[in-house]
């Protein structure tokens, strides 16, 4: 079995490539309730059922989850920052 690593608070290690070749990655639990990550979650339910235990598995090359991981970091940011000059 696989040594246990410890996991920041308000952050989530998934499990992402394609086959046997995983690489594991952590992102912030926010970024799982975007909708752009329910594509991710959705090729993952496809793949491997709605009720996956242990680490969430998302079935797509490295290259494509970064990709979209940073588009949802990037329109957050823009958010966060249009909040900061209304005052939200």
């Amino acid at each position: 079995m696989g040594k246990i690593l410890s996991v920041q608070r308000g952050r989530v290690p998934v499990l992402v490539g394609e086959g046997k070749e995983m690489e594991r990655v952590v992102i912030h639990m926010k970024e799982l309730h975007h909708p752009y990550f329910f594509v991710l979650l959705e090729l993952a339910a496809m793949e491997f059922g709605h009720h996956q235990e242990g680490v969430l598995r998302i079935p797509c090359s490295i290259e494509y989850f970064q990709a979209i991981v940073e588009l949802i970091r990037s329109r957050m940011l823009k958010v966060k920052i249009a909040c900061f000059f209304s005052k939200c």
